[in-house]
């Protein structure tokens, strides 16, 4: 078999693996339009529920949602840029900070009902927060912390360390250097993991 053969089978399958994932969630996509497509209106997304939320329309639910999302974004964004920033750049490699990594990488994994819990006995229970928008979002922000974290890492690594030897070879200081040279450089990424991170605090 020649390698022309053999690449037009390999595409063949690949193409053939590629449909079979994605027709059947096309499908379910629109299934789920036709189906639902006549039940939203503006009433629907600006109503407040009645009987038992059997009636009415969502429009506190949206609310809630991008309050929740808001918030955790304000509390996991920076403390997880900054987080990024001391592993990439700061952090030896060792054997502690390989750990940490690992961690924060496993933690990205882990179920939301589990944040749940955690946040339901830090946040509601031992700090008295009640069931407020407050312990929602930091609940919600712990939660996508190592998902902002792992990316934002990821993309401040991803930055060419020739960056940084012009930067510090025309006598700018570490700091300066990761500001103006390798944030910037660093943005598409960050940007992708906090999209990510929005993704899963408001499903």
């Amino acid at each position: 078999m020649n390698s022309k053969k053999s690449q037009k089978i390999a595409f063949f399958l690949l193409l053939l693996a590629t449909l079979l994932i994605v027709v059947p969630v096309g499908l379910i996509v629109v299934i789920i339009i036709q189906k639902g497509i006549g039940a939203i209106s503006w009433q629907f997304l600006t109503d407040i529920p009645r009987k038992g939320m059997r009636e009415g329309g969502i429009f506190p639910a949206i609310v809630g949602t991008v309050y929740l999302v808001t918030g955790a974004i304000i509390f996991a964004l920076p403390v997880g840029l900054l987080a990024a920033i001391y592993l990439s750049e700061y952090a030896k490699d060792n054997f502690v900070t390989r750990m940490i990594k690992l961690a924060i990488v496993n933690l990205a994994g882990v179920p939301s009902v589990v944040y749940g819990l955690f946040g339901l006995a830090i946040f509601v229970i031992f700090f008295k927060f009640g069931t407020s928008i407050l312990a929602g979002s930091l609940t919600l922000g712990i939660m996508i912390l190592p998902v902002i974290i792992t990316t934002s890492r990821e993309a401040l690594e991803s930055v060419p360390y020739s960056f940084r030897e012009a930067s510090l070879s025309l006598g700018a200081s570490k700091w300066q250097t990761i500001r103006h040279i390798v944030l910037p450089n660093a943005i598409p990424g960050i940007i992708t993991g906090t999209i990510l991170g929005i993704g899963r605090a408001a499903g």
